[in-house]
């Protein structure tokens, strides 16, 4: 005969032993559970941060082809300025006084988004129109640092335009200057 309490300590001991198994269970699963989420958060962040990244890259590539532009036109607008000097097509023998400021404004942003090859060609071009207007003499396109100026001006500018095609990875900007003159 075996006492009464030993049948009811066994129970309790299995009822004890399923409780505890299906509580630990419960947290190892949990546990698991936790660890894949935030294994699958952390990659949902990656993707998240890789495309903020690639929208910021391509928006800082839509400043920097934006800035080009600005500048090349305003530069252009800027060397315009001093052939009509050359030439005489001004009303006044002297350029206008801030006839460079518009370029060097657009010369200072295009510093901040241009690839370093870029900004010094820029800063490059920009110094050879200003020179090239202060150097000549107003209606008198016969003068050689007229012609000069207009020569280093336009190798400058052509530099520019190609260090610019090759920064924005436009096709066929691997030609030499020869293909611009």
């Amino acid at each position: 005969m075996t006492p009464l309490w030993v049948p009811l300590a066994v129970a309790v001991i299995g009822v004890l032993g399923t409780l505890s198994c299906g509580v630990a269970g419960v947290l190892i699963t949990q546990r698991r559970s936790d660890r894949r989420e935030d294994r699958t958060w952390e990659r949902e962040r990656a993707r998240e941060r890789e495309r903020w990244s690639r929208e910021d890259e391509a928006r800082t590539v839509d400043h920097r082809r934006e800035s080009y532009v600005d500048f090349y036109d305003s530069l252009k607008a800027m060397a315009r300025l001093a052939y009509d000097k050359g030439y005489g097509f001004l009303d006044e023998p002297e350029l206008p006084d801030a006839w460079h400021a518009p370029a060097f404004e657009r010369l200072n942003r295009l510093r901040i988004y241009a690839a370093p090859p870029v900004a010094a060609a820029a800063a490059a071009a920009y110094n050879a129109a200003w020179q090239w207007g202060h150097g000549c003499r107003h209606d008198d396109p016969d003068d050689p640092k007229f012609h000069e100026g207009q020569v280093a001006y336009d190798h400058a500018e052509i530099d520019l335009l190609l260090r610019i095609r090759k920064d924005l990875a436009i096709p066929g900007s691997g030609m030499d200057v020869g293909a611009f003159i």
